[in-house]
C-alpha cells in the first residue's frame, strides 16, 4: 500500500498570539490617542516660580537653609536666581543667593544656603524669586 505523507503547514495563530496582538494595538492606539490629546489640549504659559525655605542645620553649618524652587508653569526656566534675605527692624542683615541652571516646566528643585549670622537674631527671613531667562 501507498501512503502519501500529507504534511501540512499550518500557519494559523493560536489564541495566545492573538491575545498578545489585540492587547499590543490596543496600548498603541490608546498611546497615541493622548498624546494627540495632549498636542491638542496643550497651552503654553511663562514660568511661574516659587522658593521655599526650612531650616535645616548641620553639624558644621548651624545657620543652613533647604530651598525648594517649584516650577508651576509650562515652560522652563534657566539661570533661576534665589535670594533669601535676613532682616532686622526693616534692615538687611545678610543676604544669601542659590542659583538653579534649570527648571523645568512643572518640577521641583532643591539648594541649599548658608548665613553666617544667627538667623534667630533677625526678625524676618523673606525668600524671592529675583531673576530667570528662558531657554534658547
Amino acid at each position: 500500500m501507498n501512503h502519501k505523507e500529507h504534511t501540512t503547514t499550518d500557519d494559523s495563530k493560536n489564541l495566545l498570539e492573538w491575545v498578545v496582538f489585540y492587547v499590543s494595538l490596543l496600548l498603541v492606539i490608546v498611546i497615541l490617542g493622548y498624546l494627540g490629546y495632549k498636542a491638542f489640549t496643550f497651552v503654553s504659559s511663562p514660568p511661574d516660580l516659587t522658593a521655599v525655605y526650612k531650616h535645616d542645620p548641620s553639624k558644621y553649618a548651624p545657620y543652613r537653609y533647604h530651598v525648594l524652587v517649584k516650577n508651576q508653569g509650562g515652560e522652563t526656566a534657566e539661570e533661576v536666581n534665589v535670594e533669601l534675605v535676613l532682616e532686622k527692624a526693616g534692615e538687611e542683615l545678610e543676604v544669601a543667593e542659590l542659583q538653579i541652571p534649570f527648571s523645568p516646566r512643572a518640577s521641583e528643585r532643591e539648594g541649599w544656603v548658608n548665613f553666617k549670622t544667627d538667623p534667630a537674631t533677625a526678625d524676618t527671613l523673606t525668600a524671592r524669586v529675583i531673576s530667570y531667562k528662558k531657554p534658547e
